[in-house]
């Protein structure tokens, strides 16, 4: 699972029972340092877990990925393992080989401000005075202050190869308070792990690129699932009491624990429109619908963007909605619907829900579901320890549910 978020960033304060930063030193000589912040998307609010490990002394190596490239021949060639010292991950010449997807990053620089500056600057190096207009979409008065703000502009970014450095500069930004009033565009993973203890998959959303996004911008926060399910996952008992149906099934995602990815279970949600609603609306919910529906007793798989609910979501008030008296004036003309809702702000919460609602086919899907060759069996997550050798350590030991 990937996820994309827009909205505000901070850091919760800290309580007995929550430490949004820690640092565990192991006698090893080994420190596990966990950074825990929030991005507040509208009327959701995630918290996002970024974790690291080093040696106190600073021994051992960044492990990473080279670039892509291409051969004499003009063969492409692909990129390979890279061993970078911890000591030098900040200053080491081999950083210019690293892989764009194995860096982490962190862009301060207002969106579309850098492209605009690069080709200012090839106007100015080629002699072309920039115009007006163009000086004013880059907040300069004078070209020849162009290349000056672009160098200040590429150190804006700030690129990391190891979430030990990430962790501090998410950290940095954030208590420094110069953003709190700031939108951010962040990019990353869900990941998983299986605690044999507690029965249970821990899921941590983790960043791996965060930028300052336009003040305009819309706060929004999706999902990328691809799920599997079978004839027994379409939930659509519950319209009645819910108005919505649920498809729960599962996702294969990589456990670091086992080496190897494991069924975590998953619950996509497909709104139901009321008795009231245009065709196109229902029809719409049907068609979503009919996606899930499995005959036989295969599993199948759909890749599904979806939308990242948690917490209490604004509503349209409707008249089922209203008291009696407003019902009652309602009815007589002494108020209207636009009465009631510029008085309420036009909108209400809802009670607090977290789940993935269906927004529309990821791509690879418009053709539609696929089939598989899972069946129920796979869908069991086997004890860790008929899988590893004896000895490794359950990173859920405390039964710690704040993960």
């Amino acid at each position: 699972m990937n996820f994309e978020m827009t909205g505000k960033l901070s850091i919760s304060k800290e309580s007995d029972k929550f430490h949004p930063y820690q640092e565990k030193q192991f006698d090893s000589g080994w420190i596990r340092k966990q950074l825990m912040f929030n991005v507040a998307c509208g009327d959701n609010r995630h918290m996002l877990t970024v974790t690291s490990g080093a040696f106190a002394d600073g021994h051992g190596d960044v492990y990473t990925f080279s670039k892509s490239g291409v051969d004499e021949d003009g063969n492409k060639v692909k990129g390979e393992s890279l061993k970078i010292p911890f000591k030098e991950r900040l200053t080491s010449p081999k950083l210019a080989e690293v892989a764009e997807f194995k860096k982490f990053i962190f862009d301060l620089e207002k969106p579309g401000r850098r492209y605009k500056l690069e080709k200012a600057a090839e106007k100015v190096k080629e002699g072309t005075s920039l115009t007006d207009e163009e000086l004013k979409e880059i907040g300069l008065e004078s070209e020849t202050d162009v290349n000056a703000e672009l160098e200040k502009s590429n150190k804006r970014r700030h690129e990391f190869i190891s979430e030990w450095d990430f962790i501090d500069f998410i950290k940095k930004v954030i208590e420094s308070g110069k953003y709190s009033d700031k939108k951010f565009f962040i990019r990353g993973n869900g990941e998983y792990q299986y605690s044999d203890k507690n029965e249970r998959v821990y899921e941590s959303y983790v960043p791996n690129r965060i930028y300052l996004a336009a003040d305009d911008a819309e706060e929004v926060s999706t999902a990328t699932i691809n799920i599997l399910f079978n004839s027994e996952s379409l939930d659509d008992m519950s319209v009645e009491e819910k108005g919505k149906y649920y498809v729960n099934g599962y996702m294969m995602e990589y456990d670091n624990n086992r080496k190897g990815n494991i069924p975590v279970p998953v619950t996509i949600t497909i709104p139901v429109p009321s008795e009231d609603a245009d065709e196109k609306a229902k029809k719409r919910a049907e068609s979503i619908k009919h996606k899930f529906m499995v005959d036989d007793d295969t599993f199948k798989e759909y890749g599904a963007v979806v939308n990242m609910l948690n917490g209490a979501q604004k509503t349209e008030i409707t008249e089922d909605m209203l008291t009696d008296e407003q019902k009652d004036d309602l009815e007589c003309g002494l108020i209207t619907m636009d009465d009631i809702r510029t008085e309420l702000g036009g909108s209400v919460y809802g009670e607090r829900i977290r789940e993935y609602q269906f927004l529309k086919p990821a791509k690879g899907f418009t053709k539609g579901r696929q089939d598989t060759v899972y069946t129920g069996d796979d869908m069991i997550i086997k004890p860790l320890e008929e899988e590893v050798p004896e000895g490794t350590e359950d990173l859920f030991e405390d039964d710690d549910d704040e993960l």
